[in-house]
C-alpha cells in the first residue's frame, strides 16, 4: 500500500527511474562460450568424424593442433594475461580454419567441420572482443 504524499513535502510525486552507469555486457561471456565450444567441437570432430586414411590423418593433425591452441587460448582469456594478443591469435586460428576448409581438397566431413568451427570461432572472437572492456 502506497503512503500518501503530504502537500509541501520534498518527496517527488512520480517515481524516478534509476539508470545504470554502464550497460550490462553479455556478449563477452557468450563469445567465450562460442570460442570454447568451437575448439572442443573440432577436437571431437578430429577424433570421431575424420576418415581413417592418410587425408583424415593429416587433417586430424592440423585440426587437433589448431583446436588445442583454441582451447588453451579460451582458458587463458579467463586469466589475468593480456587479452589483445590472445584475441588476435584466436582470430588468426579462425581465419586459418576457414581457409583450410575451403582451399584444401578434403572430404566433405573435414570441409564442413573446419569451416563451421572457423566461422563459430570468428563469431565468438568478435563477440568477446566487443564485450571485453578490460
Amino acid at each position: 500500500m502506497a503512503t500518501p504524499v503530504k502537500t509541501g513535502s520534498n518527496v517527488p510525486a512520480t517515481a524516478t527511474t534509476i539508470t545504470p552507469a554502464e550497460p550490462v555486457h553479455v556478449v563477452g561471456p557468450v563469445g567465450w562460450v562460442l570460442i570454447l565450444s568451437s575448439g572442443i567441437g573440432l577436437i571431437l570432430a578430429t577424433w570421431m568424424l575424420y576418415p581413417l586414411d592418410a587425408e583424415g590423418m593429416w587433417a586430424g593433425y592440423r585440426g587437433g593442433f589448431t583446436a588445442t591452441i583454441v582451447v588453451t587460448c579460451a582458458m587463458a582469456l579467463c586469466s589475468s594475461l593480456p587479452k589483445k594478443p590472445i584475441i588476435g591469435l584466436l582470430g588468426i586460428c579462425g581465419i586459418l580454419l576457414v581457409l583450410f576448409g575451403v582451399f584444401l581438397d578434403n572430404s566433405h566431413v573435414v570441409f564442413l567441420s573446419e569451416v563451421i568451427a572457423g566461422a563459430v570461432l570468428l563469431a565468438g572472437t568478435g563477440m568477446y572482443a566487443a564485450g571485453n572492456r578490460d
